[in-house]
C-alpha cells in the first residue's frame, strides 16, 4: 500500500468536499447499541470522593477523564481526575489516577510508577503532545492551578507547568489545544469560569447554595507556545478574552473549512462564542452572525460540554452543547461553513422541556454505519438534602436549581443518527448503560479492547466511575487513524482526513475531542457499514485546504499511523 501525492489539487477546502460527499446511511439493518458495564472485570477502578458539604460549587462540577495511548502501545489508556474529601487536608486526595491498558481492555492503576501526583481541586483531564514528539502530555485543570505534566517516554511524567510558564491561577474546567497561529506549534486555551477561590468558597456558611448567578465569570487564558517551549499569555491581544463569560468547555476546530483553526467556548448562563481564526494568533467573534450563541432565547442556557461531529454527513463539523436541567442540549448545524441552524428540534436530541442535567456529551459512530451517534451523562450538582436545606438559607427560590428533575443520580442516554442527523433514543435497550444512573460529569470514547468498536469511560461523582464496552451485535467494518507527527515536529492538531467506501464521503478532523472536562486524544473512527475496504483515504495537512495525499484500496478492520506520508498499520482487530 503505497501512498501516492496529489499534484496540483485545487480544492477549496470543505466546500468542495461537502460538495462531493454522500448523505445517506451505510446499514443494511438496524443493530441494537449495546454497551455493557465491565468496570469491574477490567480493573477501572477509583472512587471520587468530594467535600460538598464545604466545597460549595467548586466540589460539584470535577471529575474529568481523558482518554489517549500514552505509551504508544496502541491501546488507550485512561486517566481521571480527583478531588477533595476533606477542606482541611486538600492534598489527600483522593488524587488522580492513570490507568494503563494491558492491551486487553483490562487496566492497571500506573499512578504511583508514572509519577503524577495531582491532588487538590481538579476538574479537567486533557492528552496532549505537547511538543510534537510522539509522545502524549497530561493537562490538568483545576481550582488555583491548571498543570502540565511532561511525558519522560519511559511511562513516568514530570510537573513542568513553572518550566513552561503556564500562570494559570483561576478557577478552571475546560481546556483547548491548537495551533492559533500557524507556527506547527501546539498551544493551550484554558477556560476559567468563576472569579473564586479557595479561601472564598471556605468562607461561606456551611451548607451555603452556591450559583452561578452569584459570581463574576472569570477572563479565559490563551497561552502562546514560544521556540523554547514556553508560554505567553495572550487572550487579550488574540480578541479571545470570553470576558464575563463564565466559560465551561471550548475547542479549536475548522468550522469553515479555510484551514485556520477557530475556537468555540460555552458559558454558563451567558451566550456561548464561536471565534473566527485569522492564523495569525488573533481571532473575531461572529457568533451574532453566524447564529452559534444564544439565538432568540431571553435568557441564554446553562452552556456545560460541547460535542463536535459531521452528523448530517455534508462534510461541515457540526456542534451540540448540553444545558442544565429543564433545558434541552442544542443543537448547531453548520450549513456550508457560513452559518448555523438551530437543529435542536429537527435533530430528536432531547427536545423540549429535557429534565436532566446534562454534562458530557460525545458524538461516536457506535454501530460503524458511518454516521456519528451520541452518548452523554447527566446528574444534578447537590443531593436533594443540600437542596432543601439551601432553599431555606437562600430565602425561597433556588433559581436555576429548580428547574428540571431534582434527582442527584440521573440516566445516561444514547441517541442512534438515522444517517441524515436525526436521531432516535435508544437508551432503553442500549444494555447497562441504559440501566445505569450516576451523578456523571465526564465522557471519554474510543475503543479499548482492540475490537473495532468504540468504547465509553464515564467519570461520576457520585455512583462510581464506569467503563462500557460497546458489544453491539451486526456493527459494521472500521477504520481507524491517527494521525502521528513527524520529523518536523509540528502538530498534528487540525489535520483532515476524509473517507470514501462504498460510494459515501465522510470527513473528519483530528482534534483534542472535548466532552466536559475531559480532553481525549484518540484516532479518527470511520464506520464503514458492509465494506472490507476504503476506495480512498484522503488527508489534508494541518493549516491546509487542499488534499496533500491519497491511499487507495485501504483495508478494513485495522488502526492506522499517519505519518510523514505513510499509512501504516499499528494493529489489526480483535473480536
Amino acid at each position: 500500500m503505497t501512498p501516492s501525492r496529489v499534484v496540483g489539487t485545487a480544492a477549496a477546502g470543505l466546500a468542495m468536499i461537502a460538495a462531493l460527499s454522500g448523505v445517506g446511511s451505510l446499514r443494511a439493518g438496524v443493530p441494537q447499541i449495546r454497551l455493557d458495564d465491565v468496570t469491574k472485570e477490567a480493573g477501572f477502578r477509583f472512587k471520587f470522593k468530594t467535600d460538598l458539604q464545604h466545597g460549595r460549587l467548586v466540589a460539584t462540577m470535577g471529575g474529568g477523564v481523558a482518554m489517549g495511548d500514552y505509551d504508544g502501545d496502541g491501546y488507550l489508556d485512561l486517566f481521571v481526575t480527583g478531588s477533595v474529601a476533606n477542606w482541611k487536608r486538600p492534598e489527600s486526595g483522593p488524587c488522580g489516577a492513570l490507568f494503563h491498558n494491558r492491551g486487553d481492555g483490562t487496566f492497571e492503576d500506573a499512578t504511583v510508577r508514572s509519577g503524577i501526583h495531582s491532588c487538590g481541586w481538579a476538574n479537567g483531564a486533557f492528552w496532549v503532545d505537547l511538543d510534537s514528539e510522539g509522545l502524549l502530555d497530561l493537562v490538568v485543570t483545576g481550582l488555583g492551578r491548571t498543570a502540565i505534566w511532561k511525558n519522560c517516554g519511559d511511562g513516568t511524567f514530570r510537573d513542568v507547568t513553572e518550566a513552561r510558564k503556564l500562570v494559570a491561577p483561576g478557577y478552571a474546567v475546560g481546556l483547548a489545544a491548537g495551533d492559533v497561529n500557524g507556527d506547527g506549534r501546539v498551544d493551550l486555551y484554558v477556560v476559567n469560569y468563576l472569579d473564586t477561590d479557595v479561601d472564598r468558597e471556605m468562607s461561606y456558611h456551611t451548607f451555603q447554595l452556591r450559583m452561578p448567578d452569584d459570581y463574576q465569570g472569570q477572563d479565559a487564558l490563551l497561552f502562546v507556545q514560544q521556540e523554547d517551549g514556553t508560554f505567553v499569555e495572550r487572550a487579550a491581544a488574540a480578541g479571545v478574552l470570553n470576558h464575563d463569560g463564565k466559560g465551561l468547555g471550548g475547542v479549536f476546530f475548522d468550522f469553515n473549512g479555510d484551514g485556520k483553526a477557530d475556537l468555540y467556548v460555552t458559558n454558563d448562563r451567558t451566550s456561548n462564542v464561536l471565534y473566527r481564526g485569522r492564523g495569525d494568533g488573533t481571532f473575531e467573534d461572529v457568533t451574532v452572525e453566524t447564529g452559534a450563541g444564544s439565538r432568540d432565547q431571553k435568557v441564554p442556557r446553562a452552556g456545560m460540554g460541547i460535542a463536535v461531529g459531521d452528523i448530517d454527513g455534508d462534510g461541515f463539523p457540526d456542534l451540540l452543547v448540553t444545558n442544565f436541567g429543564g433545558e434541552p442540549s442544542t443543537v448547531y448545524r453548520n450549513v456550508e461553513g457560513a452559518l448555523f441552524d438551530d437543529w435542536t428540534d429537527t435533530s430528536g436530541i432531547t427536545p423540549g422541556k429535557f429534565p436532566w442535567v446534562q454534562f458530557g456529551p460525545e458524538f461516536v459512530d457506535l454501530d460503524n454505519d458511518g454516521s456519528p451517534d451520541l452518548v452523554a451523562v447527566s446528574g444534578h450538582l447537590v443531593p436533594r438534602i443540600f437542596l432543601l436545606i439551601g432553599r431555606l438559607a437562600r430565602g425561597g427560590g433556588r433559581g436555576l436549581y429548580d428547574l428540571g428533575s431534582q434527582s442527584y443520580r440521573q440516566p445516561l442516554k444514547v441517541w442512534r443518527n438515522r444517517g441524515d442527523g436525526r436521531f432516535d433514543d435508544v437508551t432503553e435497550g442500549a444494555g447497562d448503560y441504559g440501566k445505569t444512573r450516576l451523578t456523571a460529569r465526564g465522557v471519554a470514547a474510543g475503543d479499548v479492547d482492540g475490537d473495532g468498536l468504540v468504547d465509553v469511560a464515564v467519570a461520576a461523582i457520585s455512583g462510581g466511575h464506569r467503563l462500557f464496552r460497546n458489544r453491539t451485535k451486526g456493527a459494521g467494518h472500521f477504520l481507524e487513524i491517527l494521525p502521528v507527527a513527524g520529523s518536523d515536529r509540528r502538530t498534528i492538531l487540525g489535520t483532515k482526513v476524509i473517507v470514501t467506501s462504498g460510494g459515501r464521503r465522510q470527513v473528519q478532523e483530528f482534534i483534542l475531542r472535548p466532552s466536559y472536562a475531559s480532553g481525549s486524544w484518540v484516532p479518527l473512527h470511520f464506520g464503514l457499514g458492509p465494506n472490507s475496504m476504503a476506495e480512498r483515504v484522503e488527508v489534508i495537512p494541518p493549516g491546509g485546504t487542499a488534499v496533500a495525499q491519497v491511499f487507495e484500496n485501504v483495508s478494513a478492520d485495522r488502526l492506522y499511523l499517519l505519518r510523514e506520508g505513510e499509512l501504516v498499520v499499528k494493529r489489526g482487530v480483535r473480536r
